[in-house]
C-alpha cells in the first residue's frame, strides 16, 4: 500500500516539475514577466511563481488558464515523451504559442523546441506590409539569422539598415536593440533562429 502511495507521489511530483519547467520556458520566450503573465492569464503572479518553482499543485482550471495566455493548449503542455519513443513531440498548429508585435502587423511562431529555448529560438515570422517588429538585445554574443522566404524584409540596428528579399539570409549580431520592418509591397514570411549567448567576438 505505501509503496503504490510512494509511486503515485513521485509521479505527480515529475508532472508537476515538467509543467512548472515549460511555463517557465514558454514565459521567458514570450518575454513575459511574471507580471505579465499574471495579467494575462488571470492567475496570481505568486501562484504562477511557485508552479514555476513545483512548489504548488495547480488546479485544471488554472492550468488552462496559463496554457491560453501562452497561446498553447493543456495538452501539449503537459505532454511527455512516451518510453522508448524516438518522437519527442508532435504539435498541431493551433498548439504552436504565437507573440504578436506592438503594431498588430508581425506575428512570430515559436516552433523551436521549448527544451533549447534558453539556447536556440527558432520562429516562422510573417509581417504585413508595413509590418515592424522592435525587439530589445538578447545576450552578449547573440547571433540571428532571419532568412526570407516571401516579400523583402529590413534590418535595422543602431543607425545601421539591410535588406533581404526572398531567397537571402541575413545574419547578425542581436544582442543589442533591433527591428525587422516589411519595406515590401506584399506580406513577407521569414524563418528566424536566434543563437544566444555565444560570446562570439566582434
Amino acid at each position: 500500500m505505501s509503496r503504490q502511495k510512494r509511486k503515485k507521489d513521485a509521479q505527480c511530483d515529475a508532472i508537476g516539475a515538467q509543467f512548472g519547467h515549460t511555463i517557465s520556458r514558454l514565459r521567458h520566450a514570450g518575454k513575459l514577466s511574471l507580471g505579465d503573465l499574471s495579467e494575462q492569464s488571470g492567475v496570481a503572479k505568486s501562484m504562477i511563481s511557485q508552479i514555476e518553482k513545483n512548489e504548488s499543485n495547480p488546479t485544471l482550471a488554472t492550468i488552462t488558464r496559463l496554457s491560453r495566455a501562452l497561446g498553447t493548449s493543456v495538452e501539449a503542455i503537459l505532454a511527455g515523451r512516451p518510453n522508448g519513443s524516438a518522437l519527442v513531440q508532435k504539435s498541431a498548429r493551433q498548439d504552436i504559442p504565437l507573440i504578436e508585435s506592438e503594431d498588430g502587423l508581425c506575428t512570430l511562431r515559436i516552433i523551436g523546441w521549448i527544451e533549447t529555448v534558453e539556447y536556440v529560438q527558432w520562429y516562422d515570422f510573417t509581417a504585413q506590409i508595413g509590418g515592424k517588429l522592435e525587439s530589445s538585445a538578447h545576450p552578449d554574443g547573440s547571433i540571428e539569422n532571419l532568412s526570407v522566404l516571401e516579400g523583402e524584409l529590413q534590418i535595422t540596428i543602431g543607425n545601421e539598415s539591410w535588406t533581404a528579399k526572398a531567397g537571402e539570409t541575413l545574419r547578425y549580431h542581436a544582442d543589442r536593440d533591433h527591428s525587422i520592418t516589411n519595406i515590401g509591397q506584399t506580406k513577407a514570411r521569414a524563418t528566424m533562429v536566434n543563437i544566444l549567448a555565444l560570446n562570439i567576438a566582434s
